[in-house]
């Protein structure tokens, strides 16, 4: 792989090389990762994994998702993001 002047790495046979991949194909889905209803999504982002188990909200399904997943970021709607933020009470996932 090379790296042009100002750029990420390239893979010679595919182009550039992009590490975020998952989350950009999370997000074209446009699907909450809570609730599952299709629509407007947003990214919820913590710092630490290890830090969220930590600060008491472990009992919440979005912190038991993430934890499950080993990822640091998570696809939700607007409303399931205010209800993380608001640390609200978890609500079953509708199918």
């Amino acid at each position: 792989m090379s790296t042009p002047r100002g750029q990420g790495p390239i893979d010679r046979l595919t182009g550039p090389v992009c590490p975020h991949k998952e989350l950009i194909r999370r997000l074209a889905a446009n699907r909450c990762e809570l609730c599952e209803r299709p629509g407007e999504v947003e990214a919820h982002h913590v710092k630490s994994l290890n830090e969220l188990q930590q600060a008491g909200d472990a009992s919440s399904d979005w912190v038991k998702m993430m934890v499950a997943r080993r990822r640091k970021t998570l696809v939700v709607c607007g409303s399931c993001h205010d209800r993380i933020h608001r640390r609200k009470p978890s609500t079953t996932r509708t199918q």
